[in-house]
């Protein structure tokens, strides 16, 4: 409902819609990177980032509440998110 409403307060402004889950999925120029890089005007480029790992070892030992969060997660959309390397 806040998305639709954001939507409709900015119909007459351009804009696209963008999900984090996109970006990361494919870090290469894929298609939804390309259409950003297009919607900005920018040339297509392969982008990096610096961003450095800052632990090691699987999610599980640092979320206190591991069992709530994959109990949760299980059988959903998001359920990839809990075998991802992060």
């Amino acid at each position: 409902m806040i998305t639709a409403r954001a939507l409709e307060n900015f119909n007459s402004t351009r804009h696209m819609v963008l999900y984090y889950e996109d970006l990361v999925t494919n870090r290469t120029v894929g298609p939804k990177l390309k259409d950003v890089q297009e919607f900005l005007g920018l040339p297509l480029m392969e982008l990096t980032s610096r961003q450095v790992k800052i632990h090691k070892g699987s999610l599980c030992d640092f979320v206190s509440n591991w069992d709530d969060v994959n109990k949760t997660l299980n059988g959903t959309e998001y359920e990839r998110f809990l075998h991802a390397d992060y």
